[in-house]
């Protein structure tokens, strides 16, 4: 894939508006790290021990389980940013990554991520903790959501 197909995506994402046009340059000219994926790949598969982090650039992913293999769990959009709980946590993966159909992926293994430009990297690190911490807050509100809903059930029964 060229370098400026790859910028045009880039382009197109919120996680790379803090990247310089020169910072985005050296993501895309990492070749090797932006991959392909048909519909039906499988990107990352439960329980494999892997640290490799993904950025969808373009396409669409369902999230499954093994233990509801036919269930759906999610559907990550071109922007999302998936795999990065074992990077974090050491521990294996919770959940299987499947193309819906044709994607782009900017694959950030280890080799890559100790090898960026500490720059790059730190602002990489930034956005990763605000995602996060975004994640925790919508869990935290879905929680606190879900908590009232059942009290209300509770208090009718």
């Amino acid at each position: 894939m060229k370098e400026k197909d790859i910028l045009d995506l880039m382009a197109d994402i919120p996680f790379f508006k803090p990247f310089t046009l020169k910072e985005k340059k050296i993501l895309a000219s990492t070749d090797t790290h932006i991959v392909q994926f048909r519909k039906g790949e499988q990107l990352i598969r439960q329980g494999d021990k892997d640290s490799t982090i993904f950025v969808l650039l373009k396409g669409n992913l369902a999230i499954t389980k093994n233990e509801v293999p036919d269930a759906e769990l999610n559907t990550l959009s071109a922007g999302a940013i998936f795999g990065e709980v074992p990077l974090i946590t050491g521990k294996p993966r919770s959940t299987n990554v499947i193309a819906k159909k044709k994607v782009i992926v900017l694959k950030m293994d280890s080799y890559l991520l100790k090898t960026l430009d500490p720059v790059i990297l730190n602002k990489f690190k930034d956005h990763l903790l605000k995602i996060l911490i975004s994640r925790l807050d919508e869990m935290n509100s879905a929680m606190a959501a879900f908590k009232q809903e059942f009290e209300k059930m509770y208090r009718r029964l």
